[in-house]
């Protein structure tokens, strides 16, 4: 066997095979003998001994020679590519056959780019860090959000299990109220169909109706109805409605209390593991925010370095790797969708985008900034010479399960994330890289 590699560009390796044509013939032998006992022919049945003659009749001689070329390049390809030395991106693809026999042929295969990088110019690249601040008013907006996600309601005037008053009937703000209205052009005059409202359940102070409306409300009980003059706001989204007075009547079906949890120990202990007074998960809470809000401004600084990085760069990816890119954040796309409760196909619909216009407007220039960032890291960290070193990647790992509080599931962590382990090598790639990052900030 032999093989000569010539690179045709940046990302496409041209490769002239030779071997003799004894290997094609055996390879020949080989897919006749597997017709005679596995496939179909007319007048015979498997396994029989049927004629060579009858076979190529059959089957015919250019599809036998073509198998027999497939079985030949599947024994041989993977030697070529041990000994080239080639890191092939996808399956190699035969692009001229000059002889069978000997067989002489020309594949081509994709390799990931040759990366040209101005040492010169990248040496000199700084960016300047963004500072990260918290302030109590972020904590107590994250705490805001906490009390809204854990709110529940019970229903006016009802008995309470877990001790929240309800006795209280009327309309406040932050009650739900089970609402159904109707809208008039005036008062007794004709009904606005666009603007009946049945049954819907409307926090009061949500703001989640047009202005004015949801005060309207405050002070009525169930089984009230009350009616009132709203004029829709100038900016309103509808040119029918922009500036409209119209009358509302609106029936009370059903008013809950909002029960918003208590910061106890107890509930704090649920939150986050850690049984601590509101001081100490204000703690909690401040370093959750800054490591969050590190990791945000860190992205931002890292796309601005990457950028100035490319800027020194020269290469071009390839279309299968880019195809494979596109693929995978393609997926990443819709399983983000599923965890919010929806599903890429109706997405779509709703964007009115078919699954091919929104890879090639939406995915493909995310796929291309990130693959290229990822091959231009790879390239930079070996010309730098980066690596990690056994308590860098330990201290990492040790980050990755202390995010589990299942003592079970930590310890599962423990005995798979060792050298060798998919996941852990990943993790140690992510420390790599960030050294490799962190050699550029000013």
């Amino acid at each position: 066997m032999q093989s000569v590699v010539t690179r045709k560009n940046s990302y496409t390796l041209s490769i002239n095979i030779r071997e003799s044509g004894v290997e094609l013939e055996k390879a020949r032998q080989h897919i006749i003998e597997d017709i005679r006992v596995n496939g179909k022919v007319k007048g015979f049945k498997q396994g029989s001994s049927i004629p060579e003659a009858v076979i190529v009749r059959e089957y015919g001689e250019e599809v036998i020679r073509e198998r027999a070329l497939d079985r030949v390049m599947n024994h041989i390809y993977p030697k070529i590519l041990k000994k080239e030395n080639i890191v092939p991106v996808a399956a190699g693809n035969i692009t001229e056959v000059k002889s069978t026999d000997p067989i002489e042929l020309t594949l081509e295969v994709e390799v990931f780019p040759e990366i040209e990088v101005d040492e010169a110019k990248l040496n000199k690249i700084r960016v300047k860090r963004t500072p990260v601040k918290v302030t109590d008013k972020d904590i107590d907006t994250e705490i805001t959000a906490i009390k809204a996600r854990f709110t529940h309601f019970h229903e006016a005037g009802s008995h309470s299990e877990d001790g929240a008053d309800t006795s209280y009937e009327k309309i406040e703000s932050g009650d739900r109220v089970t609402v159904t209205a109707q809208g008039y052009d005036k008062k007794w005059g004709e009904a606005i169909k666009e603007t009946y409202v049945p049954g819907y359940p409307l926090v009061i102070g949500s703001a989640s109706f047009i202005p004015g409306f949801e005060e309207e409300l405050v002070g009525s009980k169930v089984g009230d109805e009350t009616g009132f003059e709203i004029t829709f706001p100038a900016e309103y989204h509808s040119e029918e409605f922009k500036s409209r007075k119209v009358y509302f009547v609106a029936n009370i079906e059903k008013v809950e209390k909002p029960h918003t949890p208590e910061f106890t120990p107890e509930f704090i202990k649920d939150l986050r593991g850690v049984e601590t007074d509101m001081a100490g998960f204000r703690d909690i809470l401040r370093t959750e925010i800054t490591n969050k809000k590190e990791a945000e401004t860190r992205q931002v600084d890292e796309n601005t370095l990457m950028e100035q990085m490319l800027a020194v760069a020269t290469f071009e990816v390839g279309p299968t790797l880019l195809s494979q890119e596109i693929d995978q954040i393609y997926r990443e796309h819709a399983s983000n969708l599923e965890q919010q409760g929806l599903d890429i196909k109706g997405y779509l619909e709703h964007v009115k985008k078919s699954e091919t216009e929104y890879k090639e407007t939406v995915v493909a220039p995310e796929a291309s900034r990130r693959i290229k960032a990822e091959l231009l890291l790879r390239k930079i960290k070996e010309i730098k010479g980066t690596d990690a070193t056994e308590d860098e990647v330990k201290a990492e790992v040790d980050k990755v399960i202390a995010q589990y509080s299942s003592t079970e599931v930590s310890e599962r962590l423990k005995a798979k994330l060792v050298p060798g382990d998919t996941y852990y090598e990943d993790i140690k790639n992510r420390v790599i890289y960030r050294k490799v990052v962190d050699t550029f900030w000013a």
